[in-house]
């Protein structure tokens, strides 16, 4: 559970909290975040031996422990009919231990027992301390049996017996290993301390006997048992033990129902046992050096690409800086808003400017209105020239008579297969003069036939045709007149409009290439501006404004916080061979996840001219917000357009109805801009793009685990550090 609640709060919550798209609310976010993950931190540091504590005990109680009725437990498949535990102890504290198990199997398809021991321990010692600490298991083996080695759950395996032969009845097997507890942790006094038999068999342990050889008299000492590792289920009353020297034999009473551990505590006095090995390791140690090694990186890299340019002061701004558009300007404050709601804007822009009109066709329903779009700068149609009037009225109809042959030149020839490459009969009037410059030898040799030609009748000139070419040539220029004012009207109004800019043209282009009206709802390929405006902005702004060297520091950033958390794991939960007394560097290691975290989200920055434009649209927003009556009436009276200008900008900066509420009491001119209500807070912007049209997309053992083959569910043998058995 904590390796999940770690990965939500390590990978899933800086990932949303870096989605939210207002910045007030991210650094917001961030913080309770920060404060989460402290106290996660704490909690968890400050808990964690109580926790094991309280679940060690409750398991020992009800599970572990022993049982004073008559009931035994009984394992499936295998009873323990005997358990003698031989222990020789030296004054370097390294136990050279061997266990001899009598086993009776009952069950069926039973290959033999396994056994884990542990190489951490957390006990509890005389001065009510609990301390954690480490010991090398060496020399592990059965002796006489097929037998395999492993570690599991930070505990040594050893598995005895064949896969392919069953045992079934009465059988013995000896274990032997040396158990290096490493020097004596205690001070002012020695403790020997030893868990026999493990926490878990899952079946009484029958005949339980432990012979200790001690390496010197132990007179005076005191000897309790327990069934737990931190002195608090105390069984003397159930043991029987004698000393012999430097010997103590210790037996179960009959009424003893032991089906776990059985602590032997020794206190002995302070210099019983002399020098002892350094049973941790460094690579713990290695691994959290290399963590902080890399967390320094990190902030280095932070320090020399990812640490903001100076912050500039946001300036009082009227009009939007640099003649930026709205998409720009959205894009530049805050670079998440959605490529939707940025296009959306140049919509309205558009229509400020002069070049559209957007109007509400009302439905039956709610449901059903629509948005119209129309273009209001149409270029007229162009005139053809005189001569091409002329031309039109002229035609040759022509049968092709003969395939091409040898006989014809390579220009008859080319003109024969170029005028009769569809069809045998052909009506020329855009090709009369190609066909007139090879005509007589075609016609001549019968390669073609004439069958209509009025050619020869204008040549003529006579009166009838004469009086059409005057009547064409009068017809023809009053349409040219006509296009001429037109041309003229046109010229002069577009000359009049603010030029619209590439982003401007994009979604002017995309509203109106099937004609000069558009029901939005109906126009099937303009969503696709969304994207191009974002592609657009990409390419133009994210260079100009954004530091790239810094993002891909920021990427780098987090590779490496994620191999620190891997690093972290390693380091924790598989090699864990750090001295207690260090255990600190846990910590600090772990507090590199969070540092980590910190400096890859503030690792990105802007340019310097993005500092820059940011602080002036900053104050441009600034004034939108806070700008008086006075002031707006004034600019007003100087540009009666300007709410309508500003009004796309108050969108995409997340201000629209405050921008509207101030131009209540003031007076606006009438505008050809259409009749949907752009005093009406977001309708506008939000009518628009709920009409837009979106293609519709299709979718299309023995009480333990099996990977173990018995003990307990942890697949560990038994509780979490205590050792224990089982049968497979």
């Amino acid at each position: 559970m904590i390796i999940l609640i770690l990965v939500l709060i390590i990978f899933i919550a800086p990932f949303v909290i870096n989605k939210v798209k207002d910045d007030t609310k991210r650094q917001k976010y961030f913080k309770w975040y920060i404060f989460f993950f402290i106290g996660f931190c704490f909690i968890v540091s400050i808990s964690q031996s109580s926790l094991n504590s309280l679940n060690n005990n409750l398991s020992f109680k009800n599970i572990f422990g022993i049982s004073l009725d008559e009931k035994e437990t009984v394992a499936d498949g295998f009873t323990i009919e005997g358990y003698e535990t031989v222990i020789n102890v030296e004054l370097d504290n390294k136990v050279y231990v061997t266990e001899n198990i009598d086993v009776n199997f009952y069950g069926s398809n039973k290959h033999g027992i396994y056994r884990f021991i542990p190489y951490w321990l957390e006990y509890t010692g005389m001065d009510n301390k609990t301390i954690k600490r480490r010991s090398n298991i060496l020399n592990l083996r059965a002796v006489d049996e097929n037998y395999t080695l492993d570690k599991v759950n930070k505990k040594a395996r050893i598995k005895i017996g064949d896969k392919d032969l069953i045992v079934y009845g009465d059988h013995s097997y000896q274990i032997k290993y040396t158990y290096d507890m490493g020097k004596d942790p205690f001070e002012g006094f020695d403790e020997f301390i030893f868990n026999a038999f493990g926490d878990y068999w899952g079946t009484q342990i029958k005949k339980p006997k432990i012979v200790i050889n001690m390496p010197k008299k132990i007179s005076n000492s005191t000897i309790n048992f327990y069934t737990d590792r931190y002195r608090k289920n105390n069984i003397n009353d159930l043991i029987d033990y004698s000393i012999d020297g430097e010997t103590i034999t210790i037996k179960g009473k009959d009424n003893l129902r032991l089906n776990g551990s059985l602590v032997v505590d020794i206190g002995l006095p302070e210099g019983y046992f002399v020098g002892g090995s350094y049973t941790y390791g460094f690579g713990s140690f290695f691994l959290s050096m290399l963590i902080l090694g890399i967390t320094g990186y990190i902030i280095y890299m932070w320090s020399k690409y990812g640490k903001d340019y100076e912050k500039r002061v946001p300036t009082v701004e009227f009009y939007p800086p640099d003649n930026l558009n709205s998409a720009e300007i959205g894009y530049i404050y805050n670079r998440r808003k959605t490529s939707k709601k940025l296009t959306i804007s140049l919509i309205i822009q558009l229509a400020s400017k002069g070049y559209i009109r957007i109007d509400e066709e009302k439905g039956k329903r709610k449901k059903d209105d629509k948005i119209k779009i129309t273009k209001l700068l149409v270029k007229p149609k162009e005139v053809k020239k005189l001569n091409d009037c002329v031309l039109e009225k002229r035609r040759i109809i022509v049968k092709k008579m003969r395939d091409v042959d040898h006989n014809l030149n390579e220009k008859e020839t080319s003109v024969m297969k170029y005028l009769f490459k569809d069809n045998y009969i052909v009506s020329l009037g855009e090709n009369i003069d190609l066909f007139l410059d090879v005509k007589d030898n075609l016609v001549k040799n019968g390669y073609v036939e004439i069958i209509s030609d009025n050619t020869k009748d204008i040549e003529k000139k006579n009166e009838k045709i004469k009086e059409d070419y005057a009547k064409l040539v009068e017809e023809y220029n009053t349409c040219y007149e006509n296009y001429t004012k037109e041309m003229d009207e046109y010229n002069k109004k577009r000359a009049s409009l603010e030029p619209k800019t590439a982003m401007e043209n994009i979604v002017y282009s995309k509203l109106f290439e099937a004609g000069n009206e558009v029901i939005l709802s109906e126009h099937k390929s303009f969503y696709t501006a969304f994207s191009d405006i974002n592609n657009n902005l990409e390419s133009v702004f994210k260079k100009k404004v954004y530091d790239l060297d810094a993002k891909s520091k920021k990427v780098k950033a987090r590779i490496l916080n994620l191999i620190v958390i891997i690093l972290n794991i390693i380091s924790f939960l598989v090699i864990e061979d750090l001295d207690p007394k260090l255990s600190f560097i846990y910590y600090v290691s772990f507090g590199c996840i969070l540092v980590n975290i910190f400096f890859t989200i503030i690792m990105g920055r802007k340019t310097d001219y993005g500092e820059i434009i940011t602080a002036r649209v900053k104050g441009f927003r600034e004034f939108l917000v806070t700008a008086e009556k006075e002031k707006l009436e004034a600019l007003v009276e100087k540009n009666p357009h300007y709410f309508y200008d500003i009004l796309p900008y108050t969108y995409v900066l997340n201000v629209s109805k405050k921008w509207i509420k101030k131009f209540e009491d003031i007076p606006m001119p009438e505008v050809n801009m259409g009749n949907v209500d752009y005093t009406n807070g977001d309708f506008i912007f939000t009518s628009i793009g709920n009409n837009v049209y979106y293609p519709v997309s299709s979718s299309g053992s023995s009480g333990g685990c099996s990977s173990c083959g018995g003990g307990c569910s942890s697949c560990g043998g038994g509780c979490s550090s205590c050792g224990g058995g089982g049968s497979w």
